[in-house]
């Protein structure tokens, strides 16, 4: 429908395993050098896992593709059968002619095709996918073929191909002679994010005859947060996406599109904690997107009206995403001759409710000033932690944001430290944060202040003091890009990453910081042991937080407040986690 408005001389994004449309991840590269290198050595079982929509038949079809002529393969896709239907269907994969039905003489018939092409030079390879489907009798058939050997040589490579449970299966006591015979294994990862951007733009240059299409960068993470890296996934998002553009008559996937895609394909089942809510919700979205095309076909008027509607969305009803990803690498300045001030005894107390006027987040993006709020919202969180307010005037020439604001904050004491999360994480971090908005038809975001978490409740703040701007979950997860800038100090002076790059009085600080959480055991000395370590990934799981043990911004963050004796702003008066 779209092809020839986007210039595409194919849907980019459809379902099938085209290997024209294989995307070399880091994690398909390994496992395609895993089947490589199996087949090079030619013994044992190969078992490739990955879960559902992760691009395994497509790595299939591609490896089987990159083959030459010194490699015969067998292909199986649907492996639902009984011991001698399989055996009968992988002769037949080989091309071999089918004389009898006898189960002796069809192994007796398939050796001698293996000594044949051994006799030849050849390596020969069974590939079956959706492995996880076979059953146990047919499981132990595939171990007596691969019995099929000479003095020196085994004559039958076979590769597995599954979801996860198929390494369950070959885990089990009943399967354990089949599962001790797995010589190689590997397991498909979803993509990164960076890897997400580079998929879909892969797949519309191979499509592309003239493409046009963009995608905003705020796009692309609501993508991946939906898809959580699932190939399939993401073919299934940027497909309704480009449907969704073509209908408005847009060359570019903003954030309101994906976004809007994304709730609607929810109400179809597709990630069930993201989308509407169920009922007559759901029944809303189905017949909006029924509309939509109906507008598209008859009437340019209606069509230009649905355009107008996604500039200003309404109030739409989500789920958040329960997914931490801190995942930044950013390390404050190692310097330690930045100067940190001493926290007030008092936290910055909200005015009286008629001090203030309130507007909701929808009505206040409408009409907000994209470029210039990033100072006003580094303003106000420098405000709750009672630090300095002073930005330099020429940093507002920095593009970066996240460059700007470590900069900006540097002089009044603090850090910024970015991170990707839920609004779960950062309540329990319990902390002020800057979070990145889109409004409804930019494409660059928008910054307000999280300075405070009610029951149903969340408050922002955006330049003016006296103006809160409230929302709830649903609200702000639909606006909300899930990009948190958070401003913290560092009171002990812990610099660098431990143990990677940091001074050694930073790791004898470290431990005093843990003596004062609880660690009593912990020695006081230069040494980053394994007992610290065990300390430090206790916390770290505490948190929710990645459980690898190195110190840098975000681990500094939640060991300052574990300790809780610093003042620090809350967002409500719950305690720290259990």
């Amino acid at each position: 429908m779209y092809n020839k408005f986007f210039g595409f001389k194919e849907k980019p994004f459809k379902l099938v395993p085209n290997p024209a449309y294989f995307y070399l991840s880091k994690s398909h590269e390994e496992a395609m050098a895993h089947l490589n290198y199996a087949i090079s050595q030619g013994d044992g079982f190969v078992e490739i896992t990955g879960e559902v929509g992760t691009g395994k038949t497509t790595l299939c079809r591609t490896f089987l593709e990159s083959l030459n002529g010194s490699v015969e393969a067998a292909y199986i896709f649907n492996p639902k059968m009984g011991p001698k239907q399989l055996l009968r269907t992988i002769i037949e994969e080989f091309g071999i002619q089918i004389r009898s039905d006898n189960t002796k003489d069809l192994i007796d018939l398939l050796n001698a095709f293996l000594i044949q092409k051994k006799a030849s030079g050849k390596k020969v390879i069974l590939v079956i996918d959706e492995a996880q489907n076979l059953n146990r009798n047919v499981l132990e058939q595939l171990r007596l073929l691969s019995n099929l050997e000479t003095n020196r040589d085994k004559l039958l490579q076979i590769i597995l191909v599954g979801q996860p449970e198929l390494s369950e299966m070959l885990n089990s006591h009943a399967l354990r002679q089949v599962g001790q015979r797995i010589n190689l294994s590997y397991q498909l990862s979803p993509l990164t994010f960076n890897e997400c951007k580079e998929y879909i733009q892969y797949r519309i240059n191979i499509a592309a005859q003239r493409s046009a299409i963009k995608f905003d960068r705020s796009a692309y993470r609501h993508i991946f947060k939906y898809s959580k890296g699932i190939p399939r996934l993401i073919n299934i998002v940027c497909d309704r996406s480009l449907l969704t553009a073509f209908v408005l008559n847009q060359f570019k996937i903003t954030a309101t599109i994906a976004r809007a895609s994304i709730k609607e394909l929810a109400t179809r089942g597709q990630v069930k904690n993201y989308g509407i809510t169920t009922g007559k919700w759901a029944l809303i979205g189905i017949s909006f997107f029924s509309i939509v095309l109906l507008a598209f076909v008859f009437h340019q008027p209606i069509r230009n009206k649905l355009s107008a509607l996604f500039s200003a969305p309404a109030d739409l009803q989500t789920k958040v995403v329960t997914q931490t990803e801190p995942i930044s690498t950013e390390t404050e300045d190692a310097s330690p001759t930045v100067a940190i001030s001493k926290p007030d005894d008092s936290v910055t107390a909200p005015p009286a409710e008629n001090d203030v006027s309130t507007i909701h987040l929808a009505d206040y993006l409408m009409n907000m000033d994209v470029r210039n709020s990033r100072e006003p919202a580094l303003i106000q969180a420098m405000k709750l932690w009672q630090a300095g307010a002073q930005v330099t005037p020429y940093l507002k020439d920095i593009d970066d944001d996240q460059t700007y604001f470590r900069l900006s904050a540097k002089p009044n004491g603090m850090f910024i430290h970015r991170l990707e999360t839920d609004m779960e994480f950062l309540k329990t971090l319990n902390l002020p944060a800057i979070l990145e908005f889109y409004p409804p038809g930019s494409p660059n975001p928008g910054y307000l202040t999280l300075c405070r978490l009610d029951a149903e409740q969340i408050t922002l703040k955006g330049k003016n003091d006296n103006e809160w701007i409230i929302t709830n979950l649903e609200e702000l997860e639909f606006y909300w890009s899930g990009v948190a800038y958070m401003p913290w100090k560092n009171f002990h002076s812990i610099w660098g990453t431990i143990p990677t790059q940091s001074y050694k009085d930073s790791v004898i600080t470290l431990k005093l910081l843990l003596q004062d959480i609880g660690f009593d055991n912990v020695a006081i000395d230069e040494k980053y042991d394994e007992f610290t370590q065990k300390a430090v990934k206790s916390i770290q799981a505490k948190y929710g937080i990645p459980v690898d043990g190195y110190v840098g911004p975000l681990t500094k963050i939640i060991l300052y407040r574990e300790k809780n004796a610093f003042k620090m702003p809350q967002l409500t008066q719950s305690k720290q986690p259990n």
